[in-house]
C-alpha cells in the first residue's frame, strides 16, 4: 500500500506500508476473508465437505450444516437453541446481521415445511 498522504517522509517517498490485516477493496480481501471465517467454523467443530467447500458440516450432536457464498451464511439444523448458539459464537467473532428465519437465498425461494421438508424455487 503507498504512503498515505500526509505521512510520506523526505527521502523515502518510495516505501510502501505492509498492512496487519486486510482492507476492503484489495484483490487479497476475499481470500483473508475465507480463510479467517474457515478457521473459525473449523474451530467451532464444523469439518468443510468435500463435494463442496462451500458447506461446512458438524460431525458431532445433531445435524447442523452452515451454506456459505462470500458473506452470506445460511445456518440449518433442527435445533433453535444450537442455532441460537452458533449465530452467537459468529457475532462473538464478525459482524453479524441477522436476516431471521430464510425467505431467500441466493436468488432461491426457500419455504419451510411439514415434517422437516424444504420447498425450494428459483424464477426464471
Amino acid at each position: 500500500m503507498k504512503q498515505p498522504e500526509g505521512y510520506e517522509e523526505k527521502g523515502k517517498e518510495e516505501l510502501v506500508c505492509r498492512l496487519k490485516r486486510s482492507i476492503y477493496g484489495l484483490k487479497q480481501s476475499p481470500r483473508c476473508w475465507n480463510y479467517t471465517l474457515d478457521s473459525q467454523l473449523k474451530k467451532m467443530g464444523f469439518v468443510q465437505s468435500n463435494s463442496d467447500p462451500c458447506l461446512y458440516i458438524s460431525i458431532t450432536g445433531e445435524p447442523f450444516i452452515i451454506a456459505v457464498y462470500v458473506d452470506d451464511i445460511l445456518l440449518a439444523g433442527r435445533s433453535t437453541k444450537w442455532i441460537t448458539e452458533v449465530k452467537d459464537e459468529l457475532r462473538s467473532q464478525f459482524n453479524v446481521k441477522d436476516m431471521g428465519p430464510v425467505e431467500y437465498f441466493l436468488g432461491v425461494k426457500v419455504q419451510d415445511l411439514d415434517k422437516g421438508m424444504v420447498w425450494m424455487a428459483q424464477t426464471s
